[in-house]
């Protein structure tokens, strides 16, 4: 239920700050450099995809991090949002944004439409809730395809999303079980 709240939350943030950042419109002379670009598709088709892992937000990233050299991708590295809130005297839980990726893939992609080019490297955000459970938070890459018009014949696509979905793997536990009271014992 918790996780059902937080994606409803994580909706209406988003559609919010959709609202609150459209500008009135203003008509300004064009200079030969600037392009405008029409879309079929637009952001608010992009899918999240939310687990919990087993792990706190650190061991999360260095087991996700693992995971992605294993499978080949480069650069697996950390934004750590919250030494640069410390660095500007805010408390904030664990929040990492981890960025990935694989060139050869990426390029394949950015053959067909340059533009692709700003969705990549492919990221995931690990972070710490306030009743201190880590989460892994990711974009299901399927809405690439009609937002850049991909036809995506190498199946790439789905290559990333099975790379990501191997996130909750790296993760989850086995050990980890839930504690049995003495009196429950026959």
């Amino acid at each position: 239920m918790k996780i059902f709240n937080l994606t409803i939350a994580l909706i209406i943030l988003m559609s919010a700050c959709k609202n609150n950042n459209k500008q009135p419109e203003t008509k300004t002379e064009k200079t030969p450099q600037q392009q405008t670009v029409s879309r079929k598709a637009d952001h608010s088709q992009t899918k999240f995809v939310l687990f919990q892992s087993d792990y706190g937000p650190k061991e999360t990233f260095q087991k996700i991090k693992s995971y992605l050299e294993e499978q080949g991708m480069y650069y697996p590295r950390i934004v750590d949002h919250q030494t640069a809130a410390k660095n500007a005297q805010i408390d904030l839980e664990p929040i990492y944004l981890v960025i990935f990726g694989n060139p050869k893939m990426g390029a394949m992609l950015m053959m067909e439409n340059p533009e692709v080019g700003i969705e990549l490297p492919m990221k995931a955000l690990i972070y710490k809730d306030q009743e201190k459970r880590t989460w892994v938070l990711y974009k299901d890459m399927n809405y690439l395809k009609d937002l850049y018009f991909l036809k995506d014949p190498n199946g790439i696509i789905e290559k990333m999303n099975q790379l990501q979905a191997g996130f909750k793997k790296a993760v989850y536990n086995p050990i980890k079980t839930t504690q049995i009271k003495d009196e429950e014992i026959e």
